[in-house]
């Protein structure tokens, strides 16, 4: 009896001195430790709008002089009971590590948690199936097919955000955007509107370049396009109400328009060289809105103007070797749209050009589809010019999610009644939307 006693006694004593090991009163010296994390360390394939969370071993506290960082920038963080919860913006194809360093967490009692380190990858965009994949120009450069591939990539996931230069000498579209939301737009546009007529003392000829080479440089895109006038005169106008120049005379190469043509095409041709020589892909976007037949390259018909697209595709492409060059071809939805497309070995991307109207920001699916529909499915369809741009979320809802979108100058990048500065933030705020950043 008195043996078992003894045992009794031991066990009592034995059991007491191990609960006080493990919590003895309020005395807790155990820092919590990592549970699990999600996503868990080395993980790839990660979704971009991944939430984090961080699991510990007891109710902790996330302390005010703490630091947590994701690839070295401070991230906002809370707590929910155990866990410490993050939700950062992600980009995709993208190798992240999260610290959250020394000091930052502790239980209730106090203990310091240790630093926790946290690596995972991003996962990469598939953009849309059934795009072509290859350019139109044969051996493109190197920073054409990445530019083409970046494009690809995002399609159909992500909208890259864009504004027109005025009158291509300046890039202050841009500058205001930044200035009202902190952010640039990926896409600057410029215009080789005077370039062919020569030495005139108030034409910045070399603005396109210089300015386009330093947004290229910061990680921006470049797009240019050209209001090509009259070329018998060089100074005329490009409205077909104001010249009567004669485009379906691009099949008589004795013509005296021809001829302008061709010298007015190859001027243009040693603006493009520039940004070839300095490794800088573009979005060339000549003969734009053609179908509707106020620009003279439009007004003599479809046929005419398939010649003149196909007449510069050659003279740029394989006379003078420029393979930097994006073809973008701007459509309408009309019934007639694909007797003026050039085909799709002349044509990597496909342009509309849609004003809806003041402070119209619904989804423009029904012209997307449409044209998506007539010219084949092969070409991602960019905004290339517009008025109020569509909410980004409507274009996800409907399916209409453009490669980018293109502001116009002026008014309809900075006036309420088309975007303005609160449509501006509220877009560059958009994780659908890409900016230069």
């Amino acid at each position: 009896m008195a043996g078992n006693i003894q045992l009794l006694i031991c066990f009592f004593l034995l059991t007491f001195s191990l609960k006080s090991c493990t919590k003895p009163g309020n005395d807790d010296n155990y820092a919590p430790e990592v549970m699990q994390s999600d996503p868990a360390d080395g993980a790839v394939n990660i979704p971009t709008d991944q939430v984090i969370t961080v699991q510990f071993t007891e109710k902790i506290v996330l302390l005010s002089g703490g630091r947590i960082t994701l690839n070295d920038l401070p991230v906002e963080a809370t707590t929910d009971a155990r866990s410490v919860v993050i939700r950062p913006s992600l980009k995709p194809d993208t190798e992240y590590t999260l610290i959250i360093h020394e000091k930052t967490i502790s239980d209730v009692a106090g203990n310091y948690a240790g630093a926790v380190t946290l690596r995972f990858t991003t996962k990469a965009l598939q953009g849309v199936a059934g795009l072509d994949t290859v350019l139109a120009t044969p051996q493109a450069s190197a920073q054409a097919v990445a530019l083409f591939r970046y494009l690809r990539m995002n399609y159909g996931t992500r909208v890259l955000s864009g504004t027109m230069a005025n009158h291509s000498t300046n890039i202050d579209e841009a500058i205001w955007v930044n200035q009202q939301t902190g952010k640039w737009p990926k896409i600057v546009g410029f215009d080789f509107i005077d370039h062919p007529w020569p030495d005139q003392n108030w034409v910045k000829y070399s603005a396109p370049f210089t300015l386009g080479k330093a947004y290229h440089d910061n990680g921006g895109i470049v797009t240019l396009m050209w209001h090509w006038r009259d070329p018998l005169t060089k100074s005329g106008a490009f409205y077909t109400a104001n010249t009567g120049f004669n485009v379906a005379r691009v099949s008589d190469p004795a013509s005296d328009e021809y001829k302008a043509m061709m010298v007015d095409i190859d001027i243009i041709a040693g603006y493009l060289r520039e940004f070839r020589n300095a490794g800088i892909p573009i979005l060339w976007r000549p003969l734009h809105e053609a179908s509707g037949k106020w620009f003279w390259w439009g007004a003599r018909g479809p046929e005419a103007c398939k010649t003149l697209w196909k007449l510069m595709f050659d003279r740029l492409v394989n006379h003078h070797q420029l393979d930097n060059l994006i073809w973008v071809w701007t459509s309408d939805e009309k019934a007639d749209a694909p007797d003026w497309y050039p085909g799709h070995d002349y044509v990597d991307i496909i342009g509309m050009d849609i004003y809806p109207g003041e402070n119209q920001h619904g989804s423009q699916y029904a012209k997307f589809n449409a044209v998506t529909t007539m010219l084949g499915r092969r070409k991602m369809l960019a905004l290339t010019e517009c008025g109020s741009v569509p909410d980004p979320a409507l274009m996800k809802q409907q399916g209409d999610m453009w490669a980018w979108f293109m502001t116009w100058n002026g008014d309809f990048t900075r006036s309420d009644r088309h975007n303005g500065a609160e449509w501006w933030k509220k877009l560059m705020g958009n994780e659908l939307v890409v900016s230069r950043d």
